[in-house]
């Protein structure tokens, strides 16, 4: 009996054929350089995908960054509106002589005057001056800001005055929202980037080595000149 397997077999290996397949797409960018991937998805997210020919995540990553970029600009540039329109406003109406400072922009819309307000009223919140707030903290009068700089808006007991600090501070309070939305564009940003670069050597991993796991199949053919067997080896 085992020599009748041993024949068998033996006719088998004289009559099979040997089949070798390779998957291409596990070395297509073996000749390929990671860093170049790498700094192309720096660049420009998206680039080091394209470089290593994966475009299905070309057009997310690169209309995400656009659309970064546009928030990003967009928002530093309407900041920067917002502080020059406020010092403007607060030239207007409270005589402010200092610059676009956004500290001393802060300052000006949390203290009615820097150096007693006009029209005081009968009961003055104990902060409305900048210079008696000052003294009460044991700081002196000019020890953040030039005394040069001067500012009044007035009574609290005018109506009026008090609608032009609140428009101050509205104008200020967009400012800072135009600030945290530049700040998380940048952020998001280079998370794009992060995120590109690390697709990017992911890709090249997969696809710049041959990966070697072979898988032994038989399968019945039957040529013109009798039977055989072919042997399907895939690395």
């Amino acid at each position: 009996m085992r020599v009748i397997l041993a024949i068998l077999l033996a006719s088998v290996a004289a009559f099979s054929q040997i089949v070798v397949s390779v998957d291409e797409s596990v070395y297509k960018n073996s000749d390929k350089n990671v860093f170049l991937a790498v700094g192309a998805s720096a660049l420009l997210p998206g680039m080091g995908e394209l470089y290593l020919n994966e475009k299905d995540l070309v057009r997310p990553f690169v209309w995400t960054d656009l659309a970064l970029w546009v928030a990003a600009i967009g928002s530093y540039v309407v900041g920067d509106r917002y502080v020059a329109s406020a010092q403007n406003y607060a030239v207007r109406h409270a005589g402010f002589n200092g610059n676009k400072n956004v500290s001393l922009l802060n300052t000006v819309g949390s203290y009615r005057s820097r150096s007693g307000v006009f029209g005081q009223n009968s009961s003055p919140d104990m902060n409305e001056d900048y210079d008696q707030a000052m003294i009460r903290s044991g700081k002196k009068v000019d020890e953040e800001f030039s005394s040069e700089i001067q500012w009044d808006w007035g009574s609290s007991d005018n109506p009026e005055s008090t609608k032009h600090i609140d428009e101050f501070k509205s104008r200020m309070r967009h400012y800072r929202v135009s600030r945290i939305v530049f700040q998380v564009s940048v952020g998001a940003l280079i998370l794009n980037r992060v995120i590109s670069i690390l697709d990017a050597v992911r890709i090249y991993r997969a696809t710049s080595t041959k990966s070697f796991s072979q898988r032994l199949e038989f399968a019945p053919e039957f040529f013109e000149d009798g039977g055989g067997l072919l042997m399907n080896v895939k690395f």
